[in-house]
C-alpha cells in the first residue's frame, strides 16, 4: 500500500511539471477500454473500439458519435485520442490529472471541460470520479477513471430518445452528460446536510454517549469538503459554457443548461449551509466536553468536601499527645465513627441544599 501511495505521489509530480509525455496519476487501476456509441433519428448503434484504432476514422458525419472512455491507466491511447481530435498534449495532461482544478476551455472550435464527481457508494463512503468531456465538432468523448456506469441514465435517455435527444446535436448530449454529474453532487450534498443534522440533534441530546462524536464530526467535515472541492470550481466557470461561440448551445435547448446552472446555485447555497452547520457542531461539541468535564470535577469535588471535616478529626485525633480523653473512654471509637459519620452527613445535605450538584 505504501510502495502504490509512492507511485502516485511521483505521477503526480510529474503531471505538474512541463514534458512531452504525462501518465495517469489517480488511483484507479481499471483498465483503459472504449465503446463507441453512434445515432441518429432512425439509427442507434454501439461496439467496443480498439485502442490501436484511428479514433478519428471511426466517426460518421450523419450520426452523433460518443464515445465512453472508461479507465485512463493507458495514458498514450488517451493522448493518442486527444491528439487524434486536434488538441493539445496539454490537454491529455488535465484529463489524466484528477487533482486538476475544474475548467471549461474552448479553442478551435473544440470544447474540453474538465471535472469532478462525487457520490456516496453502497458502504455509504465519498466516492470521487474524475470526469472530462471532449467536444469537437458531431463527437462527443467522455473520460471517466472508472468503469462505474456513470453515465448509464444518459445511454438509457438516448434509447428512449427522451427529449428528441436523436434528433438534436452535440449540445442535448452535453446538457445529460452535466445534468448527471450536477445531479450526483446534489444529492450527495444533500445527504451530507442531512447526516449533519442527524449529528446536530444527537449533540443536542446529552442523554447520548458523546464521548466519540468528534468521529462521525470530522467524517462529515471532509465529505462536505469534497463535494465544495468539486462543485464551487464548476459553478464558477460554467458562465464560460453558456458564453461558448461553438454553436453547441442553440436557443432551444439553453433553458436546460439555466437548470443546470439552478442546480450549481442550489450546491453552492447547500455547501454553505453545511459549512454553518460543522461551525456549530464543532462548538457544540467542545461545549459539551466541557460541560463533561465540569460534571466530573463537580463530582469529584463534593467527594472532597464530604472528607474534609472527616479528615480534620482522623488529624486531631492522629495527633500524640499524652493526655487526650477520649483515648481512655469506653466509647470514644464508636463516638469517633458516630462523630465523622454525622459531619459528613451533614456536609453533604448542606450542598444539597445549596443545588451545589
Amino acid at each position: 500500500m505504501r510502495k502504490k501511495t509512492a507511485q502516485h505521489k511521483k505521477r503526480h509530480i510529474n503531471n505538474r511539471r512541463l514534458s512531452d509525455k504525462y501518465y495517469y496519476s489517480g488511483e484507479h487501476e481499471t483498465t483503459t477500454g472504449i465503446r463507441l456509441v453512434q445515432y441518429n433519428e432512425q439509427k442507434l448503434q454501439s461496439r467496443e473500439v480498439k485502442n490501436t484504432d484511428l479514433f478519428s476514422k471511426l466517426i460518421d458525419e450523419n450520426m452523433i458519435n460518443w464515445f465512453q472512455v472508461s479507465g485512463l491507466t493507458d495514458a498514450d491511447t488517451i493522448t493518442r485520442i486527444v491528439k487524434d481530435f486536434g488538441m493539445h498534449n496539454l490537454d491529455a495532461k488535465d484529463i489524466l490529472t484528477p487533482q486538476h482544478v475544474a475548467k471549461i476551455e474552448e479553442y478551435n472550435n473544440r470544447l474540453l471541460i474538465v471535472l469532478n464527481s462525487c457520490y456516496y457508494n453502497s458502504n455509504a463512503e465519498m466516492q470521487s470520479e474524475h470526469i472530462s468531456i471532449l467536444i469537437a465538432g458531431n463527437t462527443v468523448i467522455s473520460f471517466t477513471e472508472s468503469n462505474n456506469p456513470v453515465f448509464e441514465s444518459t445511454e438509457k435517455a438516448i434509447e428512449t430518445n427522451l427529449l428528441n435527444l436523436r434528433k438534436k446535436g452535440c449540445g442535448l448530449l452535453l446538457v445529460f452528460l452535466l445534468n448527471t454529474v450536477v445531479s450526483n453532487m446534489a444529492e450527495t450534498i444533500s445527504k451530507v446536510e442531512d447526516h449533519l443534522e442527524d449529528l446536530e440533534e444527537a449533540l443536542l441530546n446529552t442523554a447520548n454517549d458523546q464521548s466519540n462524536m468528534g468521529i462521525p464530526i470530522q467524517q462529515r467535515r471532509r465529505d462536505y469538503m469534497t463535494v465544495r472541492k468539486n462543485s464551487q470550481p464548476l459553478k464558477d466557470q460554467f458562465p464560460k459554457l453558456l458564453r461558448s461561440e461553438t454553436g453547441i448551445i442553440t436557443p432551444d435547448i439553453l433553458p436546460l443548461y439555466g437548470d443546470i446552472s439552478d442546480q450549481l446555485q442550489f450546491i453552492s447555497q447547500t455547501v454553505e449551509s453545511c459549512r454553518e452547520i460543522i461551525s456549530s457542531l464543532v462548538d457544540l461539541y467542545i461545549s459539551n466536553n466541557d460541560l463533561r468535564m465540569n460534571a466530573i470535577m463537580k463530582r469529584l469535588t463534593v467527594v472532597s468536601t464530604v472528607f474534609i471535616p472527616l479528615t480534620f478529626l482522623t488529624g486531631v485525633w492522629g495527633m500524640n499527645f499524652k493526655f487526650m480523653p477520649e483515648l481512655d473512654w469506653r466509647y470514644g471509637y464508636l463516638f469517633a465513627w458516630g462523630l465523622m459519620l454525622i459531619a459528613g452527613i451533614l456536609t453533604w445535605l448542606f450542598m444539597k441544599k445549596k443545588d451545589w450538584y
